[in-house]
């Protein structure tokens, strides 16, 4: 009876065959499901979540990745359920507090801050973050302190710096301050705000040949920065150098050219240098871009106001 089967000569072959081309198209559409499925970070972490509902870290990675995308509502939900599962999360009550402290939120944040650094003691970042939520409660000692603290463990920190010196401007120890940003500056020279921090409050205080100083020389390290070439302008439009106010300004606005700040301020520098026509065109670009914006309002109604008077001499 055997003998009436055909001999099995080339079967195991084709069956190789056809199972290779079976793993193979098993293995293509597992990737392109795994290719879909981690397509953006968010998915990948939600794909986690199906797997390991209870495990902290997914939900800390999915308030992360939330947090940076501007939905602060999840991330605050998120990060609220990864200290759930594991109360002495301290990189997560780091970053909750900080969205807290954004939101105003600042005596949640400040118990957050608290228990993190108990459970760390060297954790730089969450001091650091602690200074800033004690400053803008006004607790100005204790917030410096904060800085300190931050400083002892990570002695390279421009941004702790920079915040320090913002403490500082706060109580008008204006010196201090200005260390304080040349700090941060000196770490990292390319620290915009810090720079332009220095800039705007040396123009404050009167010193304006020192505000000059700083801007040139941030400018040397960030030629294309437009924030930069902004506040020297407005220094030299101050100092009654109207020329080379104009020329700043300009570039600015050559940089960004959706800043109605930027427009508004040149419009200023026209205005007081009677160039009438060229201010009225940049106050209305300036609300063109922000039809809210007050400052345009102003000197748009000061401008029509002054053209007035000349004509009623006329």
């Amino acid at each position: 009876e055997c003998g009436s089967f055909p001999k099995p000569t080339h079967v195991p072959s084709i069956a190789v065959r056809v199972g290779a081309v079976y793993m193979l198209f098993i293995l293509t559409v597992r990737a392109v499901w795994r290719s879909a499925e981690w397509r953006t970070e968010a998915m990948l972490f939600r794909s986690g979540l199906a797997v390991c509902p209870l495990n902290a870290k997914v939900h800390y990675n999915i308030a992360k990745n939330a947090g940076d995308a501007g939905n602060r509502t999840l991330a605050v939900s998120e990060y609220r359920e990864a200290l759930r599962l594991h109360s002495e999360y301290d990189q997560a009550m780091n970053n909750l507090a900080n969205i807290l402290k954004d939101e105003g939120k600042l005596k949640e944040a400040e118990d957050l801050l608290c228990k993190a650094v108990k459970l760390r003691p060297d954790f730089a970042a969450a001091w650091m973050n602690l200074g800033i939520v004690l400053a803008g409660l006004k607790r100005h000692a204790e917030a410096e302190q904060s800085y300190f603290t931050a400083l002892v463990h990570r002695k390279k920190y421009p941004d702790c710096y920079y915040n320090l010196g913002n403490l500082y401007l706060d109580e008008q120890r204006y010196e201090d301050a200005y260390r304080a940003w040349r700090n941060a500056t000196a770490l990292k020279p390319t620290h915009t705000v810090a720079w332009s921090n220095m800039i705007i409050m040396l123009d404050s205080i009167g010193e304006m040949e020192k505000a000059e100083t700083v801007a040139q020389e941030a400018l040397s390290i960030l030629p294309m920065e437009p924030s930069l070439h902004f506040n020297l302008a407005n220094t030299l439009g101050k100092a009654g150098r109207f020329a080379e106010a104009e020329k700043h300004f300009t570039e600015a606005i050559g940089l960004d050219m959706k800043n109605p700040v930027y427009y508004t301020n040149l419009g200023v520098l026209y205005h007081r240098w009677k160039k009438y026509d060229k201010a009225e065109r940049l106050y209305l670009r300036a609300l063109e871009l922000n039809p809210q914006l007050q400052s345009a309002k102003e000197n748009m109604a000061l401008l029509k106001r002054a053209r007035s008077r000349m004509t009623g001499r006329h």
